[in-house]
């Protein structure tokens, strides 16, 4: 199959003009030369599709960049080649690859020889993908990825090859060919970076994965018991929730999860307090086993006990790493 060339937005040594060319696609930013031009600037587009775009730049020179902050989309930065580095509101980016979210601040440097592969996606774009989940978007919060992209875990790495196979794809000219496949290629993309990349939204999608076969009432009623578990909550609450009355809700938890919803509440709590256990065990919180059970509505705390242990085969004391539960406990300092 004969390649398809990029479309070169630019090629060429003034680089005042290549300024104007990359503010125009991504956004206006200051440029400052930090050594002589060894070779040509070059800026080309493999694709501006519906959902997203794909670039490739070079300066060939040592450069810096600092873009104006901008709100209106996501930018994938993956090297390759040469060397670069990245500061996202002040602090330095520990991996190649990065992810900036609308709002941040960048300081880039890149080497005289570096090549770096650029993805676009448009804010509303990835707010689509996230209510096609059922999740709400607040419009007045973007969501913010963490910036790092860790290659070192399986979904992360899974996720840049994807996108190194669209770019072939596209630069191929197969995807030129088929619409429909660009389409479900960008998709996958977009859905593939909330499910990959660690964000202020994760958790939330976590939950909408595990109810998405669900009925939408009874979606509601998990998501509201999640969402208020360290509240006083009964079934009546769930039932208004849902839209249910609460006989149709515990005839629908019991078809579905084989439960009642008190108890699934429980085990809800249940999670909240294992991972506030695990916090203090690594350091990351103080407390004691009582704090954690009282936080999460167990006010007995020997059944709290016995819960727990049928749940996870062990103590919460234990899973803390707490002495003298339940009245022990130990202050430690946060790894940094």
């Amino acid at each position: 199959m004969e390649n398809v060339p990029e479309s070169v937005l630019y090629e060429g040594r003034d680089l005042a003009r290549m300024h104007e060319v990359v503010a125009a696609q991504l956004a206006p930013h200051r440029l400052r030369l930090l050594g002589k031009e060894t070779g040509p600037a070059r800026f080309r587009m493999s694709n501006s599709g519906r959902d997203v775009a794909l670039y490739h730049m070079s300066h060939g020179a040592d450069v810096e960049i600092r873009p104006v902050t901008q709100h209106n989309h996501y930018l994938i930065h993956i090297p390759l080649a040469g060397r670069s580095t990245l500061v996202v509101d002040g602090e330095p980016v520990t991996t190649a690859q990065d992810v900036v979210s609308p709002g941040q601040r960048l300081e880039i440097r890149r080497s005289h020889d570096s090549d770096m592969m650029i993805l676009r996606v448009p804010r509303p774009v990835l707010d689509r993908a996230i209510e096609s989940r059922g999740i709400p978007v607040d419009q007045s919060v973007p969501v913010r990825f963490t910036p790092a992209v860790d290659i070192r875990c399986p979904g992360s790495l899974a996720w840049l090859r994807m996108l190194h196979a669209y770019a072939e794809a596209m630069n191929s000219g197969l995807l030129a060919r088929s619409p429909l496949g660009t389409r479900h290629f960008e998709q996958l993309l977009v859905h593939g970076l909330l499910d990959s990349q660690p964000s202020n939204l994760s958790e939330s999608l976590r939950r909408s994965a595990r109810h998405a076969a669900l009925p939408s009432a009874l979606r509601r009623a998990m998501t509201y018991c999640e969402e208020h578990a360290g509240e006083p909550l009964s079934t009546a609450d769930m039932a208004l929730a849902s839209r249910l009355s609460v006989p149709a809700l515990r005839a629908a938890f019991r078809a579905h999860l084989g439960t009642t919803p008190l108890m699934y509440l429980r085990r809800v709590r249940l999670d909240s307090a294992h991972r506030d256990l695990l916090a203090i065990a690594e350091g990351r919180d103080d407390g004691t086993v009582t704090d954690v059970a009282l936080r999460w509505g167990f006010v007995h705390l020997g059944r709290f006990a016995a819960f727990y242990k049928a749940t996870y085969g062990t103590a919460p004391s234990r899973t803390a790493g707490l002495r003298g539960y339940p009245e022990t406990a130990r202050s430690r300092s946060s790894c940094g």
